[in-house]
């Protein structure tokens, strides 16, 4: 198991997470035509899928800081409503820590923590906002508009991040 070995690098935790909250924001302006349309709205939640990641490779890190400031500045960056995902993510940050002591290492157990990590935080941001009117959304038109979409787009992103992800955090370990 991973987390028996002696922990290096771990400066690199942050700049990853900084690195993929930027990307998150780079891959919809690069692509803006196909993140939304009338039909469809895809959120790639790349920034999240490094703190699922980091929160279960490492349990022993400071990742709940890390989900409040990087949400703080997800939230300045890409809401404008401080505090929604700066709560989301240590939400999801303390939710990985303890379901990882019940579940084996492997890449569907991630798969599967990652989609429910979207399903919480999205479920969440959504009933915040439906809260405090800013959406018009109702349930099932975010479901299917929003939530179903995201979750396909992130289980591909997934797909594509995941080894060098993993072999970074084998590096980390080294």
């Amino acid at each position: 198991m991973v987390q028996n070995r002696s922990l290096h690098h771990t400066y690199f935790i942050p700049v990853m997470l900084y690195l993929l909250l930027i990307l998150d924001g780079f891959l919809i302006n690069a692509f803006p035509g196909q993140f939304v349309s009338e039909e469809y709205i895809l959120v790639p939640h790349l920034a999240l899928f490094g703190f699922v990641i980091f929160s279960y490779y490492f349990p022993k890190q400071p990742m709940q800081l890390y989900a409040v400031l990087f949400g703080l500045l997800f939230d300045s960056y890409y809401s404008g409503i401080l505090g929604v995902y700066a709560v989301a993510f240590a939400v999801i940050v303390y939710f990985v820590k303890k379901m990882q002591k019940y579940l084996t290492e492997n890449v569907f157990v991630l798969a599967l923590l990652f989609i429910l990590a979207i399903v919480m935080v999205d479920s969440f941001v959504f009933g915040f906002y439906s809260l405090i009117d800013i959406t018009q959304l109702d349930f099932s038109a975010f479901a299917s508009e929003r939530l179903g979409p995201t979750i396909v787009l992130n289980i591909v992103l997934f797909i594509v991040i995941y080894y060098p992800l993993f072999k970074l955090v084998g590096w980390m370990y080294d």
